[in-house]
């Protein structure tokens, strides 16, 4: 584990989203905790395919006649019959393989809690510049509304409204501020960092959003959805798992023998001393109780089906999860393409000529305050948008098991 000094040098000033996410891949305890599950997991298949230890007997015999032997030592191993041990070894890889997927699973869900973190942050970096730079603005239309009021060219009510407009806007920077912290946390607590460490703005534009072709058509994301997400993927392991448990509940009709070899050690008195002898034991345990073993059998059936419908209903959930995910991805994109192609332009274009105007006493004051406000909202909207499409492009790659497509050419999602 790394120290926490290098921990915090890692995530430095010119970090990037593949910054945040390596560190968090190398150190979140909860993904530590998903792949030592899976590690032990794995121990289980060699345990499950070893024969139980063998029996050893010895025996003294204190009270005997004269040709009875004086001790005796029996070693005995039970083999299961016909093929339960291969039948166990499958059912443990089963286990070890659904272990797998769900570190596996672990491991996605951290990359998209990172990548929604950090698309949060960003996003409250922007609304934080975009608001000060409002702030800037309206206190540069205060000076000119006091110059105006000064020389009788307007009324004081303009000055009152331009200093109302300031005190809500100083108010949502001041909230916007606040919530700086708690995306802090979130993403040290994802990173493994002090709770109090302080992470910088990042350097990230959050402009120019687009779709790559492969994501473009949901219908074309359903097969590799079934394919590659890990919930299915480890609920098909335990369909497989069950179908093991199923055969090996059948398995019980059959009988286990026990083999031993005893050597007994005869008195000294006894004809033929020295020449102890040695009998070779053949055991069959005797399978009789059917209502026991075919309750096993119904439980082994009870349990696939189980599976097998909860197989199904992952699917049905995660299919409309993806529908859903695909919608809200495509939605922010086309939002985002409007704000930056029409209405950007547009709001600021009217902002600059309801500015002149007004300067030229042509233009009331409220219509120049409602299109600075108007600009602003267009421009936080654009990147909520921007920030919405990249959370839900890493929740729509996580759907589909994809951690490692680029994003947005400047950091790709590690493997």
């Amino acid at each position: 584990r790394e120290s926490e000094k290098s921990l915090i040098q890692r995530i430095n000033e010119d970090a990037i989203l593949e910054d945040y996410i390596r560190t968090g891949l190398r150190n979140n305890p909860g993904l530590r905790a998903a792949f030592y599950e899976w590690k032990a997991s794995f121990q289980k298949i060699a345990q499950e395919f070893s024969l139980p230890d063998p029996m050893f007997t010895f025996t003294e015999y204190t009270d005997q006649m004269e040709t009875d032997p004086e001790r005796s030592f029996t070693i005995e191993q039970m083999f299961p019959l016909p093929d339960k041990l291969w039948i166990r070894r499958s059912r443990a890889f089963r286990n070890s393989e659904e272990a797998y997927y769900y570190l596996e699973k672990q491991r996605l869900q951290l990359v998209y809690e990172i990548t929604d973190a950090y698309y949060e942050y960003v996003y409250l970096s922007k609304a934080v510049l975009l608001t000060e730079e409002n702030i800037k603005l309206l206190k540069n239309f205060e000076s000119v509304a006091q110059i105006r009021y000064r020389s009788a060219l307007s009324q004081n009510q303009d000055l009152l409204k331009v200093q109302v407009e300031l005190g809500k806007l100083e108010n949502e920077l001041r909230s916007l501020e606040d919530l700086r912290e708690p995306l802090q946390f979130r993403l040290n607590a994802l990173l493994n960092l002090p709770a109090d460490h302080s992470l910088p703005w990042p350097e990230e534009p959050l402009e120019n959003v687009s779709l790559d072709t492969q994501y473009e058509r949901v219908n074309e994301l359903y097969n590799r959805l079934r394919k590659n997400n890990p919930d299915l993927l480890a609920l098909s392991e335990n369909v497989k798992g069950n179908h093991d448990a199923v055969r090996l509940a059948r398995r019980e009709f059959f009988p286990d023998i026990t083999v031993g070899v005893t050597q007994e050690n005869m008195s000294s008195g006894v004809m033929n001393n020295g020449k102890d002898p040695l009998m070779f034991m053949f055991t069959v345990n005797v399978p009789i109780w059917f209502n026991r073993i075919n309750a096993g059998i119904r439980e082994a059936r009870a349990s696939l089906k189980a599976a097998e419908n909860s197989f199904d209903n992952m699917e049905n959930e995660l299919s409309s999860r993806l529908a859903l995910v695909h919608y809200k991805m495509r939605d922010a994109l086309r939002q985002s393409q409007l704000y930056q192609n029409a209405l950007l332009p547009k709001a600021s274009q009217t902002l600059s000529a309801t500015q002149s105007g007004y300067e030229g006493g042509v233009v009331d004051f409220l219509s120049l305050i409602d299109a600075q406000r108007t600009l602003l909202n267009f421009q936080l909207a654009y990147y909520r948008s921007n920030a919405d499409f990249y959370q839900r492009l890493a929740e729509l790659q996580s759907l589909l098991g994809e951690a490692n497509v680029e994003t947005h050419g400047r950091a790709s999602l590690p493997k």
